[in-house]
């Protein structure tokens, strides 16, 4: 037992379908075995004037086999581990993308098995067994070497501009039991004139007539944000909404009610796909709605009136492929409302030129325009028995025996301060 020879290692080779390979001998071979001869051929090539002796192994069939070589009488054979890689294998590793993941076809079937460094070379492994196999005769064991959670930083700004213009004259004359009167202020001067006249006001007032013009020109701007951060596995989705939520009462069976809620206000829905440590496939579904009055449904319940208000919505929905770190920006969610009425007196407001002492004119416009910015970022957790400092930590005394009574005695110069981290 002791004189026997320690076997040889096993060697991997892989032969492309239809291929060659000439195996290198240091002597011509006395003996060879194939395990499976239909997946793989041999052929001895006597030695040449400058060569020793070889052995060309011809692939036939997409599979796996084993080769073994005796080079001497009693010598250990070399064992080979043959693997005939399908068209597609072979094309992908020769274009050099073929990736680490092993496709090993045996039995009809074929099994993917080792460490893939993205998500598109395990996708073309897995395609490659496809092709050489079937759809349905793929064993998929591999694991892909990269973080599967995205950390995606999201700024949600929402500007809106908002514009009035208001234009009337109030106007009476009087004498005796005889009497005029053309009131055309619009509604938001008219309250604008109580006490505190906003915009400019002009009057003139005597024993019979009275006549007051009024002009109000006012802009504003408005900007709400929303700085969510989101965590989302690879190919799973994350969603994020900064708003609420409004009862909607819904009919049932038999007579019964039901109240079903609908969400409102700023909201994001993203689904990430890692596809390599510096590429990720980001699917982004912003949404922002608010509440309309206007556009209400009234319900009437006995004496009871509810009006249940509708929804202004405006969303998108998009798909992008971005870097570790790098930033998109969706713009351009514009909304404008428009509102103009004109108050006259029939007849005389129609006149050119002294038609506007009896006409009112009021003139409105919203626009509001919605952007987001996101920013995604391969995470990876921190690691276990790490301590974390949380926000007023270091200041934080917690409660004890004498804590009260040392500030209590000496005060702040005693160094000592009261539970908790606020003085």
């Amino acid at each position: 037992m002791g004189n026997r020879l320690a076997a040889a290692p096993v060697e991997e080779l892989a032969v492309p379908l239809r291929g060659q390979y000439a195996l290198p001998l240091t002597r011509s071979p006395s003996r060879i075995a194939i395990g499976d001869p239909d997946v793989a051929d041999v052929k001895v090539l006597p030695p040449g004037p400058n060569r020793g002796g070889q052995v060309l192994v011809l692939g036939k069939k997409p599979g796996l086999t084993q080769l073994q070589v005796w080079s001497g009488p009693n010598g250990a054979p070399q064992v080979w581990n043959v693997r005939v890689m399908g068209d597609v294998q072979a094309a992908l590793a020769a274009r050099g993308v073929a990736g680490n993941a092993q496709v090993d076809v045996a039995g009809g079937g074929a099994v993917v098995s080792g460490l893939s460094t993205s998500s598109l070379d395990h996708r073309n492994a897995v395609e490659a067994a496809q092709a050489a196999s079937g759809k349905d005769k793929v064993v998929d064991v591999s694991t892909v070497n990269v973080s599967s959670v995205v950390q995606v930083d999201v700024r949600m700004v929402e500007v809106s501009r908002s514009t009035l213009k208001d234009v009337g004259i109030n106007a009476n004359f009087g004498k005796g039991p005889w009497g005029a009167s053309s009131n055309l202020i619009p509604s938001g001067l008219a309250t604008a004139l109580g006490g505190t006249a906003n915009g400019f006001v002009f009057a003139y007032d005597s024993a019979h007539f009275g006549a007051t013009l009024s002009l109000l020109e006012s802009n504003g701007l408005a900007r709400v944000l929303a700085q969510p951060t989101l965590l989302a596995q690879s190919g799973q989705s994350a969603s994020f909404l900064a708003g609420g939520e409004i009862p909607v009462p819904e009919a049932g069976g038999l007579g019964t009610q039901s109240v079903v809620y609908k969400p409102f206000g700023i909201g994001l829905s993203v689904t990430p796909t890692v596809l390599s440590p510096s590429r990720i496939a980001l699917k982004v579904a912003p949404e922002a709605s608010e509440l309309d009055p206007t556009n209400g449904i009234p319900i009437v319940n006995g004496n009871t009136t509810t009006v249940i208000p509708a929804l202004s919505t405006r969303k998108a929905d998009t798909t992008v492929e971005l870097g570790d770190g790098e930033t998109f920006i969706i713009s351009g969610l514009v909304s404008r409302q428009t509102k103009a009425a004109v108050s006259k007196v029939p007849f005389l407001g129609d006149l050119p030129i002294i038609g506007a002492f009896f006409r009112g004119v009021s003139y409105s416009q919203d626009d509001r325009e919605l952007v987001i910015v996101v920013t995604p970022h391969l995470v990876r957790p921190i690691a276990r028995g790490v301590s974390l400092p949380l926000p007023g930590a270091r200041e934080e005394v917690g409660n004890t025996a004498g804590t009260a009574w040392g500030y209590y005695l000496l005060g702040p110069a005693g160094g000592q301060q009261m539970p908790g981290f606020s003085r």
